[in-house]
């Protein structure tokens, strides 16, 4: 850690903390777990890659992984048995990591199962500052949805503790970032380290250990600090756009127009997934890139990560081409103007994922990056939005950690279960289980 008045910024490995001796050839990074959820599906013919094997060519829809061939594992034919049981979003969404049936609720009886994340958690919690990181960029959902009766909360997780206890994500990335990196009990003593930068309230420990290390070392902090003050830029950036009122809905523009500065002040607390929002491609990478910096610290070795809830209305026209929001746009109907905006936001979604993959596979970490180390998996509930179709789910695996291979397509039985994908992570994350959800063996090659 490097410490200061109101901040404790945890530190990637450095060589410098290499066991000595015999310990050192036999130390190995820890294996981490990333998932992103893509709700409403994906534009399906566009989706699965020609060819299996490492014979394979990308699809119109995966084509921005192709710079990550060696890391990427597509699997096709996976199906979540679980989720047959309900029409609609909700319950598909809920069991997605689970892969148990949900409670039909419209209330407080919330049953679902414990996720594959939340059983990796509780086997390495211990391990690391945070058992877990939970984020998003929409908020909790209430209510019920009356078209399916099922309450809008099944929609809003993904990640479950209990069978009973969902944990929601958070999406302000202010609050994400001070829960990494600054002491908020030292802050509510002394209002005045709130607009400092973390690393001016930690420079003097981090001046301190430059002197102590080797140079290997020392270009490696200084890409791991100028990481942290980007991101504590853009987000210091993102929160002054929303203050200032820039470019927002009009309607929202209105209502709130001639307020002063100290209204603008407040406005930093807004909550993120409102139509104040400005950027959705820049709130979703500030999301990514804070999950990047809880992995490479070790604060944490399990993050899940929502694009959006499970009936996002997400309005995409800032993509060429689009106008309608995404829930509109996968119930397509088959017709070939919405299918076409259909994929390019399925497309965007595969984007994000290729920035991630960026970022991760940049960071050095011991003898390899740090996406060698990490298993990520990114995919949605369900196949197709217009159908609800929870068969031949869109799943890609990422990353080395474990052992992982990569650079295949792999491509299985008709309905092969969901959960022999989650016990084989398991076992690749170190954590010896027998069975998982409705697995019936671990899924071969993975």
């Amino acid at each position: 850690m490097l410490r200061g008045m109101g901040a404790t910024l945890a530190l990637p490995f450095l060589e410098a903390m290499r066991p000595l001796g015999r310990a050192a050839t036999t130390a190995k990074s820890p294996v981490r777990l990333g998932v992103l959820f893509m709700p409403n599906g994906v534009r399906q013919d566009a989706w699965t890659p020609t060819g299996e094997g490492k014979d394979f060519q990308f699809s119109r829809l995966l084509q921005p992984l192709e710079a990550h061939r060696q890391d990427i594992t597509i699997l096709t034919n996976l199906g979540n048995r679980a989720s047959l049981q309900g029409d609609g979003h909700y319950a598909k969404t809920a069991n997605w990591l689970t892969g148990t049936p949900i409670t039909k609720t419209t209330g407080k009886d919330l049953h679902c199962g414990i996720s594959v994340d939340q059983v990796l958690a509780a086997a390495n919690g211990a391990k690391s500052r945070f058992p877990s990181l939970e984020l998003g960029t929409e908020p909790v959902m209430t209510g019920v949805d009356r078209n399916v009766n099922y309450t809008m909360l099944y929609g809003s997780h993904i990640a479950w503790r209990t069978p009973t206890s969902p944990l929601p994500a958070e999406i302000n990335p202010r609050f994400v970032f001070d829960r990494l990196f600054r002491d908020n009990k030292e802050q509510r003593r002394n209002q005045a380290l709130e607009n400092k930068s973390v690393l001016d309230l930690v420079l003097s420990d981090a001046q301190s250990l430059r002197g102590k290390v080797g140079s290997e070392d020392r270009q490696r902090l200084d890409e791991y600090l100028d990481s942290v003050r980007s991101i504590e830029q853009r987000i210091d950036a993102d929160i002054a756009r929303v203050a200032s009122g820039e470019n927002l809905d009009p309607a929202m523009k209105e209502a709130i127009g001639g307020l002063d500065q100290r209204i603008g002040n407040a406005l930093k607390g807004i909550d993120p997934g409102s139509r104040l929002r400005l950027d959705h491609t820049e709130h979703s990478r500030l999301m990514m890139d804070l999950m990047t910096l809880a992995f490479w610290t070790d604060s944490t070795r399990v993050s899940t990560f929502m694009f959006g809830w499970a009936v996002s209305g997400k309005n995409f026209s800032f993509l060429p081409g689009v106008t309608s929001n995404h829930h509109d746009a996968s119930h397509h109907g088959n017709k070939a103007e919405k299918l076409e905006q259909y994929e390019k936001i399925s497309r965007w979604h595969v984007e994000q994922f290729a920035y991630l993959l960026d970022r991760m596979s940049a960071i050095k970490e011991g003898d390899g990056t740090l996406l060698d180390h990490t298993i990520m998996m990114f995919g949605a509930s369900m196949r197709d939005g217009n159908s609800h179709n929870p068969h031949n789910l869109p799943i890609v695996l990422a990353g080395h950690g474990g052992g992982l291979e990569g650079g295949r397509h792999l491509s299985f039985q008709k309905d092969t279960p969901l959960c022999n994908m989650y016990l084989s992570l398991l076992n690749r994350a170190g954590v010896d289980a027998k069975g998982f959800g409705d697995s019936t063996g671990l899924l071969a090659g993975v």
